[in-house]
């Protein structure tokens, strides 16, 4: 009698496709959860299905570009097209596409503000939603054509241009500019692309380097001072990577020879992610970098960064809380269209890019505007410890019971195409399907379409 192999195969892994397609092992609309038992010294890994999304308001009648939202004192502030909506109040803008960025003044200042920057003109919002334009037809030494990025850090608020200068405003004020109120940092050849805030230094990030600064009082000038030996010889690819929430942040760096690859900081300290696969689309946008879109924010309990990435039309997730990675898709395919996000009161919101709505995620919603969408997982190609031709009996799935199918198909081929599509009932014990042929070397590729909760650990494939 032939012997039987059954084992336990996690759905837990990383990327491996060979080039930019979607051949070998890839896990789509999901996110890994990695729970932890420290008396037993282990830990349980969970394959879901993401959160849905939900229309959670279109401020005003006009929908366009999404540009970028904000939360602030109980609201949710969008840069929708040419408008900047805070609350109900609209501000016509000149710019209409290009990221928006936000920054709020501390309390201790005396007077809340908001100020919002689309890279030409900053607008100044008050507590009570009114918006005044600062540019330099209203102030003095305003810094034009400024990257964008805006921050606000002991009273002063900070802005960034391309030629490496860091301008900053007069302590607890917006809009008073002083003409020698700049620093320098050494973009060795390269643009200023964006600035950060990481704890109480500013990270400048430039084409080819990042620096810190720290406020050191100076009494003219400006009153940051450089930390030499912080400095980072790896820049950053395109501002419109970078994404954080509190002080852990993502972006797309670049060394010397163009190389490109994930990166995060965190407590002052910085590394890249390591993930041959994701580096390879990362090189193979091209000058398309600059077209991606970025988001990080808390998802299902566990925080999360992605990135929209325009040439592949691929949406990638990287959790920052387990180290692993997944894709996500929209419900029609492709990459997922929402490119900010916001977090207030324990919801997540993100913005849509082509009506600029604001969406709210739900751990209790799995669709996407009633609009359903598919969990992939796809295992990479293996011949289960032996060369010879193999019969599988059947396969069964470890997982939660839910409502609806698990679309079962396997490709013999090298994952060109899966064949002997079948489905498991997730509502049933064993959840299993049978007479899957035979095989020398075999890719499973597992689906779910349904509506519901769908948590899973592994498969067992019965081979004689």
């Amino acid at each position: 009698m032939a012997e039987r192999l059954s084992k336990v195969y996690p759905f837990i892994g990383t990327p491996k496709q060979r080039a930019t397609g979607t051949g070998d092992e890839r896990y789509v609309n999901v996110l890994f959860e990695r729970i932890p038992n420290d008396i037993l010294k282990e830990h349980v890994v969970y394959c879901t299905k993401r959160p849905g999304i939900s229309t959670f308001s279109t401020p005003g009648i006009q929908t366009s570009t999404g540009r970028g939202i904000y939360s602030w004192l109980g609201s949710t502030h969008a840069v929708i097209g040419n408008t900047l909506w805070t609350g109900t109040v609209s501000t016509a803008m000149q710019t209409s596409s290009g990221r928006a960025w936000f920054a709020e003044t501390h309390v201790d200042t005396g007077n809340r503000q908001l100020i919002v920057c689309d890279g030409i003109d900053n607008y100044d919002v008050t507590s009570s939603n009114v918006v005044t334009r600062i540019n330099t037809g209203t102030s003095t030494n305003y810094p034009v054509s400024s990257v964008g990025s805006i921050l606000t850090m002991d009273g002063f608020l900070l802005m960034g241009q391309s030629n490496g200068r860091l301008w900053n405003t007069a302590i607890n004020s917006v809009s008073s500019w002083g003409g020698t109120s700049f620093l320098t940092a050494d973009t060795h050849g390269g643009d200023l692309e964006a600035i950060y805030m990481q704890k109480d230094q500013v990270v400048a990030l430039t084409k080819n380097r990042i620096e810190f600064f720290f406020n050191n009082g100076n009494p003219t000038g400006s009153p940051l001072l450089r930390i030499d030996q912080n400095t980072i010889y790896v820049g950053l690819a395109s501002k419109e990577s970078l994404a954080w929430f509190g002080e852990t942040g993502c972006f797309v760096g670049e060394n010397a020879e163009g190389g490109r690859s994930l990166w995060k900081i965190g407590s002052l300290k910085m590394g890249d992610v390591p993930s041959p696969v994701l580096n390879r689309f990362l090189n193979a946008e091209g000058l398309s970098i600059s077209s991606c879109t970025a988001w990080m924010a808390p998802v299902a309990g566990q925080l999360i960064y992605c990135i929209n990435l325009a040439l592949a039309n691929r949406s990638f997730i990287y959790g920052l809380d387990t180290g692993l990675p997944c894709e996500w898709t929209s419900q029609a395919g492709g990459r997922f269209n929402c490119v900010s996000a916001a977090y207030r009161d324990g919801t997540t919101y993100l913005q849509d890019v082509s009506s600029g709505q604001i969406h709210s995620v739900s751990t209790n919603f799995y669709q996407d505007n009633a609009s359903s969408f598919t969990v992939t997982l796809q295992a990479s190609r293996s011949n289960y410890g032996t060369h010879r031709f193999k019969t599988e009996a059947g396969v069964s799935i470890i997982g939660d019971n839910t409502v609806g199918n698990l679309a079962v198909a396997v490709s013999d081929n090298d994952t060109s195409n899966f064949i002997y599509s079948k489905n498991i009932d997730m509502s049933l014990q064993p959840k299993r399907t049978t007479r899957l042929g035979g095989f020398y070397d075999r890719a499973h590729q597992f689906s779910y379409t349904g509506t519901s909760s769908f948590r899973v650990q592994g498969y067992i494939p019965e081979l004689t």
